[in-house]
């Protein structure tokens, strides 16, 4: 008798809060499950929500979904939902409600037909300690089960963004699992490695409008396991089609021709459901010219959810701001910058305490938790500051 597992990840349920797309994902998440109904198992491999702190409603529609759900569900969280030491996190929330089995650096067998089916989860953990955290967890596959192992991580060559790379490679991945579970990434991939399969179900509602997103469908993975392993990739039909288009422009062209090529793209897209359209010009134009395309919102709004990006500048320019680039094409959250930034600084400090501790406090508005955790390392900053070669000046106003 054949075990059906379905592995459906990245919901981030509550997203697009307040416009046209707000219940993109509710409408994503409502058939996913739908089809995962004859399913013996739904694995949920981290950012169910899209925020660590959901809104009321949002746990009431969630809860919704999954009270209609009959069989086991393991979840792990993803870094939209990890919180500090001792604070809650939404999927832990739901554990506490039994709507599932909540994972982190440990494992759980479930015995379905008859047969075994091992899950080992570790939910996000910030970049440069994931290869640290997963020699700790110490991931063993159980004698005589299928054993899947379960992650929220970019894992080289697959990665979120280029502002905080990986530390995990596919070969840093334990050894001895039948099946590799990976969330995190937004598009869906099928890989290998030590010899067995690696998924990636990506995202079921869209979250950034690029190439990769554009290219691949939405949808959710179903696992089944017989004499053999089939692996098959549901789409969703609900998902908005994705176009992503780049238009390359220099000094010869004239203003009225790029917009021309641009509306003629534009006007070629027709579809039942409004489709998330990203155009982005790159390139240079001559000195003085203005290149204006917001009216190209406005002008197709009743046809497509259409957003802008101009890229056009002197080479020298171009150069200058090309982080600030990756950061607008990538979306990557102020969380993200702002854990770089102070990762940074406390190093070159070689202050050795659990400096994301205090940020997630910070973020949470936990403020008293950010300091009490700060002073309990007090002890460090003085030993620090009696070095002259570390300036605390700044640190010792902050805390005095």
């Amino acid at each position: 008798m054949s075990v059906k597992i379905a592995i459906i990840s990245d919901l981030h349920l509550g997203i697009g809060r307040n416009t046209e797309r707000s219940e993109d994902c509710w409408d994503a998440a409502r058939e996913a499950f739908e089809k995962a109904k004859d399913c013996d198992l739904i694995l949920l491999p981290g950012d169910i929500f899209d925020g660590r702190i959901p809104r009321p409603e949002d746990w009431a529609k969630c809860m919704g979904i999954l009270s209609n759900v009959k069989v086991p569900i393991v979840a792990i969280h993803g870094n939209h939902e990890r919180r500090g030491k001792g604070l809650i996190n939404p999927v832990e929330g739901l554990e506490h409600a039994k709507f599932l089995k909540y994972l982190h650096c440990k494992s759980k067998v479930f015995d379905i037909k008859g047969r075994k089916i091992s899950v080992f989860g570790m939910g996000w953990v910030p970049e440069a300690y994931a290869k640290e955290v997963l020699h700790n967890c110490n991931p063993q596959p159980v004698e005589g089960a299928y054993n899947i192992f379960v992650l929220h991580q970019s894992v080289s060559p697959y990665v979120f963004n280029s502002i905080e790379p990986p530390s995990l490679t596919l070969e840093d991945l334990p050894k001895g699992f039948d099946l590799y579970v990976c969330g995190h990434i937004h598009w869906n991939v099928m890989d290998k490695t030590h010899g067995k399969p690696f998924l990636i179900p990506g995202s079921t509602v869209t979250t950034q409008v690029n190439k990769s997103e554009a290219k691949n469908p939405k949808g959710f993975y179903i696992v089944e396991l017989d004499d053999d392993v089939k692996i098959n990739f549901i789409k969703l039909d609900s998902a908005r089609k994705v176009y992503y288009k780049e238009f390359k422009v220099d000094n010869n062209k004239k203003i009225s021709d790029i917009t021309e090529e641009i509306e003629e793209y534009l006007n070629g897209i027709n579809e039942d459901k409004k489709p998330l359209v990203r155009v982005v010009v790159r390139g240079s134009i001559g000195k003085g010219s203005n290149l204006d395309l917001r009216y190209l919102k406005d002008k197709y709004r009743d046809k497509m959810i259409l957003s802008v990006g101009v890229r056009v500048s002197e080479e020298e320019l171009e150069k200058k701001i090309k982080l600030l680039r990756d950061v607008m094409d990538e979306r990557v959250s102020i969380m993200d910058i702002g854990m770089r930034i102070l990762r940074e600084n406390m190093n070159e400090m070689k202050s050795s305490f659990d400096f994301e501790e205090i940020f997630e406090f910070l973020v949470d508005g936990n403020v008293d938790g950010a300091m009490a955790q700060l002073l309990s390392n007090l002890d460090e900053f003085v030993n620090k500051s009696k070095n002259p070669s570390v300036d605390m000046s700044g640190l010792q106003r902050w805390v005095s």
